[in-house]
């Protein structure tokens, strides 16, 4: 087979990973090349920018109505280039047209301040200052492979409908669908050079972007070592930075916890997009007394999963995003193995990219799968321990801290250990997976910076500025 992203003629080839066919082509982009694209950005932002809010907007709602009536076809899309079943790719188009919605609605409301006159540096001299949220420039976004559409939604769109133009960075496995959503973005009524789909390496684009004096601000998600890269490339420019990053999320247990909601809880929260969700329950830590009735119960719960063709309409799991992929999350499993743990369920990879469910028992508080060891595919380490204090200590050991979980019936201990678990948020008796348009969204220590929402990302993406009429009254 020839490499996922075989160079022909400055061009790369995107491949189906279940059938490996050729989906498509996209540009790769040179440093030239990206320098031309910020310039003509900043033609696209003063045209845009310079349009009312009312204008904006209504480009937005014709953008929802030209992608609706394509939905199928670009389900199919993502599909195709992502391995995920059809009804999870449809699924990301309603995510989209709700945040798309929402950030139209909320930008309506983003208020200034006026300030009092005849202040005492003044004097009583008698002025009208009041403040307003003006966009910030160029934004570059870089989106991950495993929700392109939704976190398209989570940081174009708010970049885009606060008046900024946009440089957008697909994920290198499936750019195809993201570029098409940039070209309906045009025929909608947007400039062209306001939004701007950037392919090809992520290495070369990524630090290029990152340290060009023509971005304003970058928004990224994706691993927490190329998040640590971009931010340094930034930081000579000033250039404002959010970063949403790796996870290896708490799932907590008690004694008192409701096995069977557990069950259906951690698959929901894990077996998503075949485990590839960066706020899933990556690390479930289970009191002694129960850690086995939970793990038999997950065994047959998973074992009821239809994994395959995901364009067939029973399958609920598809692959993972490539043959490395999967390669990976193999060795990850035989390391923790390795390390004392059994392996109940799955373990071993099929049909190249293929991950079944798996089942991990008597995980060690100390090997790396209950640290640092993020694995992206849908494996489920158990680790069992025996007081509250133990159980806060493993799910803080770790330098990640996006989302975690507790399940117990004792909500007052519920909301006592939440204060005590470092991450950006907490679900009790729920999985760790969760996440409204409206809520911030992001995560301690090295799972980021920032936070995402509609409540949250407009102001991001804005800056103040005072208005100052001196003596007019």
């Amino acid at each position: 087979m020839a490499s996922r992203y075989e160079k022909e003629q400055s061009r790369f080839a995107i491949f189906d990973p279940v059938t490996e066919e050729t989906v498509g082509y996209v540009p790769a982009f040179t440093e030239r090349q990206i320098d031309e694209a910020v310039k003509n950005a900043r033609q696209g932002f003063r045209e845009w920018s310079a349009r009312t809010q009312y204008q904006r907007n209504q480009v937005f709602y014709r953008f929802i109505e030209l992608y609706m009536e394509r939905l199928d076809e670009l389900a199919l899309l993502l599909s195709h280039e992502t391995g995920k079943p059809l009804a999870q790719a449809k699924g990301e188009f309603n995510s989209i047209t709700s945040l798309t919605r929402g950030y139209c609605e909320k930008i309506r409301h983003l208020y200034g301040d006026v300030f009092p006159s005849g202040a005492e540096e003044t004097k009583g001299v008698k002025d009208i200052v009041f403040t307003r949220r003006e966009p910030l420039g160029v934004v570059a976004a870089f989106l991950p492979f495993n929700y392109p559409i939704d976190l398209f939604g989570q940081k174009v769109i708010p970049a885009i409908v606060a008046g900024n133009a946009c440089l957008v960075k697909p994920p290198s496995d499936c750019p195809l669908t993201i570029c098409r959503i940039v070209e309906l973005l045009h025929q909608a009524g947007m400039p062209d050079y306001a939004v701007q789909a950037i392919t090809g390496s992520g290495a070369v684009i990524g630090d290029h972007l990152a340290g060009h004096p023509g971005i304003q601000a970058v928004s990224m998600t994706g691993s927490t070592e190329v998040g640590i890269r971009i931010y340094q490339k930034a930081a000579p420019n000033l250039t404002r930075v959010f970063l949403e990053l790796g996870g290896n999320d708490a799932f907590i247990m008690r004694a008192d916890a409701d096995i069977p909601l557990a069950v259906t809880e951690a698959m929901g929260s894990r077996c998503g997009n075949a485990g590839q969700i960066c706020c899933a329950s990556k690390r479930f830590i289970v009191h002694r007394s129960i850690a086995d009735d939970f793990a038999q119960a997950l065994k047959a719960a998973l074992e009821k999963v239809r994994q395959g063709d995901p364009r067939d309409p029973e399958v609920t799991m598809g692959s993972l995003i490539n043959e490395q992929a999967a390669i990976t999350a193999e060795r990850q499993v035989a390391l923790t193995v390795e390390q004392g743990a059994e392996c109940i369920l799955g373990g071993r990879r099929f049909d190249r990219v293929f991950f079944p469910p798996t089942v991990l028992t008597g995980v060690s508080a100390q090997s790396d799968i209950a640290k640092d060891m993020e694995v992206f595919a849908p494996v489920f380490p158990i680790i069992p321990f025996d007081t509250d204090e133990e159980a806060l200590a493993i799910a803080n050991q770790s330098s990640y801290g996006l989302m975690s979980a507790i399940f117990t019936a004792d909500y007052k201990r519920a909301f006592q250990m939440a204060q005590q678990i470092e991450a950006g948020g907490v679900v009790i008796n729920g999985g760790g997976c969760f996440r409204l348009s409206e809520q911030p969204f992001g995560g301690y220590k090295k799972s980021g910076m920032g936070r995402e929402g509609i409540s949250y990302t407009l102001l991001e993406y804005t800056q103040e500025k005072t208005y100052a009429l001196k003596g007019v009254l």
